[in-house]
């Protein structure tokens, strides 16, 4: 197991399903690079609610940072070349959605009359 710190963007659409015991999960792509710059491709899938609510608001494109265990996963892909990426088990998402509601609640309240308080 693999402690993992990914950020990068969701890639395809966000799938919510039921597992056949009755619990919902969230399956997702991030695509991201690595430290020479080539792409890489994690598939995601979380079990936590909280982590399903998050990720659940955000569509192809949007910026994410995911937490939790990674392993390293290769297939054949279609032109025949070897292909390696990341299977996470994400146990935290933070989303730029969560990063301004924090930066909001830490903000002193504002005046709201003209010319400030009198």
């Amino acid at each position: 197991m693999i402690d993992a710190l990914i950020s990068g963007r969701i890639r395809g659409a966000v799938t919510v399903r039921t597992s056949k015991n009755g619990k919902p999960f969230a399956a997702w792509r991030i695509a991201t690079t690595d430290k020479n710059g080539d792409g890489v491709l994690c598939s995601c899938i979380a079990f936590s609610t909280t982590a399903i609510d998050a990720v659940q608001r955000l569509s192809d494109g949007d910026s994410l940072a995911v937490s939790g265990e990674a392993a390293i996963n290769a297939w054949q892909g279609n032109d025949g070349l070897q292909r390696q990426g990341l299977d996470v088990l994400a146990h935290a998402v933070l989303t730029a959605y969560h990063l301004g509601r924090k930066r909001k609640g830490s903000e002193p309240p504002q005046d709201d009359r003209e010319g400030g308080a009198t």
